[in-house]
């Protein structure tokens, strides 16, 4: 069963509403780092030389890479006619 919501303090509403807005402002600083991690290794920088930056591992900008990077597509296998 589950519990009804009880009304808010207008102290507790203002605190609310400041969560609210820094966890927008995390959303956008966690894209923005990640967007330049990926950029960085498109303009050839390595995974060394970006984790220094970062004050992180490599293994973890490998991770993000891997993770948020473009979708490898497969190449067609040889063979298969092209459906189109």
């Amino acid at each position: 069963m589950s519990r009804r919501a009880r009304e808010l303090t207008v102290d507790q509403t203002a605190l609310v509403g400041v969560v609210r807005k820094v966890a927008r402002q995390r959303s956008k600083i966690n894209t923005d780092y990640v967007m330049a991690i990926l950029r960085a290794r498109e303009e050839g920088a390595t995974f060394g030389a970006i984790a220094e930056a970062a004050g992180t591992s490599s293994q973890a900008v490998q991770e993000i890479v891997r993770r948020h990077g473009p979708v490898k597509r497969s190449e067609p296998k040889a063979g298969v006619a092209d459906p189109a």
